[in-house]
């Protein structure tokens, strides 16, 4: 199989869906961690691959 456009639009259908379903379930207190905890990881990447 080809992959492309399609397989990262099915990886973001799945992706959202996980989130959409966590959301439901987890309190809103995990979300902040999350987010905090995904922010910093995106900061440590984008410096690894800028330097």
């Amino acid at each position: 199989m080809r992959r492309g456009r399609r397989c990262l639009w099915g990886l973001a259908a799945i992706i959202l869906g996980l989130v959409i379903l966590l959301a439901l379930v987890l309190p809103s207190s995990f979300w902040w961690f999350a987010l905090a905890a995904g922010l910093i990881g995106y900061g440590v990447w984008y410096i690894h691959c800028c330097w």
